[in-house]
């Protein structure tokens, strides 16, 4: 446990010992391309052959900034750390934002040699809105349906998926939402998933299921942790738990951390960025 604590402190709580380079901001990932089709670049003091995480921030689809990324001072690890943003649920209905993901790390792979990175190792990680759309990332790899022409001639594939309580089962949330006789009420959260999938819920199965990374549960998906707190009262913990037993009966490697105090807005903690940065190297082969 001191180790631990000890190896947290220097990931989390101090910087290291070489200055690394100052973050590139608002980069657009797509020419000319909506406002919110921009990240920020992060690269540690040695980027030479650095894997890289992409980190994609939650909000309800309507809110929400990359610079609201809790995954900076992981450059001292010797990552380069992706921030973006993606178009509001406002601005398009899914799966523009899934796209506008794909399309960054796209963009990541084609501009890895300009910055000396190892484009062949991306993981991405996101939180709860965020993490559902790290969680597609891992399960709908080569989809026609979500590719878009957008910096062609790269795999928009990733090599693992770090998520914070991502909704997986849309239809599940829209059922129970009708069942109590709440998925016109405009101040339940089931209001948000209705401007996602661009209208009322009970009238879209279909986009509901689409936009749900359980649809896509696979062998071939990505290296997978999910992180849940057992006191979510926005997206339940059984998402989690019925995803991670999906992808894991149909031969993926999924593992899921259930934290048993947590609700949906404090599972993001010190500790689980280690569990995600253990896993994440792992599933790299970074060696320490």
């Amino acid at each position: 446990m001191l180790r631990l604590l000890s190896r947290l402190s220097v990931v989390l709580l101090i910087a290291g010992a070489a200055a690394a380079p100052a973050p590139l901001r608002d980069i657009p990932y797509i020419t000319g391309g909506h406002e919110r089709q921009k990240l920020d670049l992060l690269l540690p003091a040695e980027p030479r052959h650095a894997p890289v995480i992409l980190w994609i921030h939650g909000g309800g689809w309507v809110a929400g900034a990359k610079e609201q990324n809790p995954l900076r001072r992981l450059t001292d690890q010797g990552y380069v750390v992706a921030a973006m943003n993606y178009r509001y649920s406002t601005q398009a209905p899914f799966p523009a934002q899934l796209q506008d993901a794909k399309s960054a790390v796209r963009w990541l792979r084609l501009n890895s040699g300009r910055y000396g990175f190892d484009g062949d190792r991306i993981a991405a990680w996101g939180a709860s809105a965020g993490g559902m759309m790290v969680e597609l990332m891992g399960t709908t790899a080569g989809r026609a349906d979500f590719v878009t022409p957008d910096n062609p001639g790269a795999s928009s594939d990733v090599q693992a998926v770090v998520s914070f309580c991502g909704p997986t089962d849309f239809p599940a949330l829209i059922s129970s939402a009708v069942a109590a006789k709440q998925d016109r009420n405009q101040a339940n959260p089931i209001a948000l998933v209705a401007l996602l999938l661009g209208g009322p819920v009970a009238e879209r199965e279909k986009e509901a299921a689409a936009a749900s990374a359980l649809s896509y549960a696979a062998a071939s998906a990505s290296p997978m942790l999910i992180i849940h707190g057992e006191k979510d009262s926005l997206v339940p913990v059984d998402q989690s738990r019925r995803f991670e037993a999906a992808l894991t009966k149909a031969g993926a490697r999924a593992s899921l951390l259930v934290l048993p105090d947590a609700g949906h807005n404090d599972v993001l903690r010190a500790e689980t960025v280690l569990a995600g940065l253990r896993f994440t190297d792992q599933a790299l082969g970074v060696r320490r």
